[in-house]
Order: C-alpha cells, then sequence, then structure tokens
C-alpha cells in the first residue's frame, strides 16, 4: 500500500474526530501547556483545534510525514515509533496524558523524525501547524508556556541519553519498573502496562534478550512472571539503578 492509500485509510479512522466544546475547554486548564492560560486566551488558541479518538493500534502519522498538526496527548497511550532502513520498528518512547509531543518538527517545519501510533484507547487534541505559529507570535503567555514544554522534553531526553550511556540494561529496566510505582519504601507488586516488545524498546534492549535482563535483576529482589512483577525492597533497587543521582 502506497504512502498515499495508508493515510487514506488512517483518515477513514479518523471517524471520532470532533470540535472544542466548553466541557474540553475546562479539561484543556489542565494539562500542562495550558495551565497558566487566562481563559480567553486558551480559548483562542484551540479555538481551530480538533479532538480524534484513536483505538489501540490504530497509526496517528508515520515517519518522515509532513508535520501539519501539534499533538497533544489527553488520555490513554501513544508510542512514539522509530526505525532505519533495513531494520524493524522499535519503540522510542511511551507518551503519557498531558504529553505534547513531535513539537520541534511543528515549529521548524520539519518531516517527523518517528512516526505514533495508540497503544491504548486515546484521545488527542490537535493543533493547525499554522494558527499555531501565529498564536505563539500573538500570546507572550502561550509562547512562554510552549518554551516551558519544549525545556522539558530537552531535559527528559537528556536524562534518557544518559541512562543509555550511563547505565546498564538492568539498571534501565529498574528504571522503568520504579517508574510503575510512587512507593519508594517496602514491597510491591506490579501490573505492566505494556507487552514485552514495547519494554523492550522502552528500555533499549532487543525484545529477545529482555527475559535475561529480568533474570539479571532477581537477586534484586525482582520476580516476574507474565504480566506481573513482585519488588520485594523498593529502596534496594532504587539504589541499584541509581535513581536520581541523574542530576548529579
Amino acid at each position: 500500500m502506497d504512502a498515499d492509500l495508508c493515510r487514506g485509510a488512517r483518515h477513514l479512522k479518523e471517524m471520532h474526530e470532533r470540535s472544542i466544546t466548553a466541557d474540553d475547554l475546562a479539561t484543556f486548564a489542565h494539562l500542562p501547556l495550558f495551565s497558566t492560560l487566562e481563559a480567553d486566551c486558551l480559548r483562542q488558541v484551540t479555538a481551530q483545534g480538533k479532538i480524534i479518538r484513536y483505538q489501540r493500534g490504530d497509526i496517528l502519522f508515520d515517519q518522515g510525514e509532513e508535520a501539519s498538526w501539534l499533538h497533544i496527548l489527553i488520555e490513554g497511550q501513544v508510542g512514539l515509533t522509530g526505525s532505519v532502513s533495513g531494520s524493524e520498528e522499535t519503540i522510542v518512547a511511551i507518551l503519557k496524558s498531558g504529553d505534547v509531543f513531535i513539537a520541534a518538527a511543528v515549529l521548524t517545519g520539519k518531516p517527523y523524525l518517528m512516526g505514533a501510533k495508540a497503544l491504548t484507547t486515546s484521545r488527542l487534541l490537535m493543533l493547525p501547524s499554522d494558527r499555531l505559529l501565529s498564536d505563539l507570535r500573538e500570546y507572550p503567555d502561550f509562547a512562554l508556556a510552549m518554551l516551558t514544554s519544549l525545556s522539558k522534553n530537552f531535559r527528559s531526553l537528556v536524562l534518557e541519553v544518559k541512562d543509555l550511556k550511563l547505565k546498564s540494561a538492568s539498571q534501565r529496566l529498574a528504571l522503568y519498573l520504579m517508574s510503575l510505582t510512587p512507593k519508594r519504601e517496602g514491597s510491591t507488586i506490579l501490573h505492566l502496562p505494556h507487552n514485552k516488545i514495547l519494554i523492550a524498546g522502552r528500555v533499549g534492549v532487543r525484545p529477545e534478550t529482555l527475559s535475561r535482563v529480568f533474570q539479571a535483576i532477581k537477586k534484586e529482589g525482582v520476580v516476574s512472571e507474565n504480566q506481573t512483577v513482585a519488588i520485594t525492597d523498593l529502596r534496594r533497587l532504587a539504589d541499584f539503578c541509581m535513581e536520581g543521582d541523574e542530576i548529579i
């Protein structure tokens, strides 16, 4: 199937697209990008936006596609994917509610460096790039909010690069597991929200080696069975993966 037909098939899945309502504006006010904006500014900068609901597995856009929309995840989970010639597609990042993504491509007019697909049923706010650029010039508070969002994304990227360069696969898996719980003391039982292929991509290992990495951290008090993981000592696991040392 060629690129035009792929895009056409994807647009057929966007049947749940709809315009902005007053209830939507109340929801937007709690999203990080918009939380500092006055009500009138929020209404103006989202006036030409649209809300689209995607089902699990739906493709939002492809790597290399023209960046025509800013994507803001209202609810659900979205995976950013990447590939090079001759390689399989890999999950590069897993996004959660409130995340703004692919902003740099929209602001620079460059193609998307990654693709995106819904990992769960997801609802997104999409802002057209031409109107977005105009609103950033007109509303300084919105421009500052966008700059803050980009800065946070950059810091997250730096942390991920440091983890890939400075920490082992076992430590990266431990960091991922720690991110699934707010607890930092005692023991806990986790249900993995993603399949092993997605987790492998998030941790930066090949899917076929993930079981060995789980086996390697068993000595740190981590026992896994299917989608369930038991951690006997959260403080010990945090020390093992040097959680928090990234900012030293």
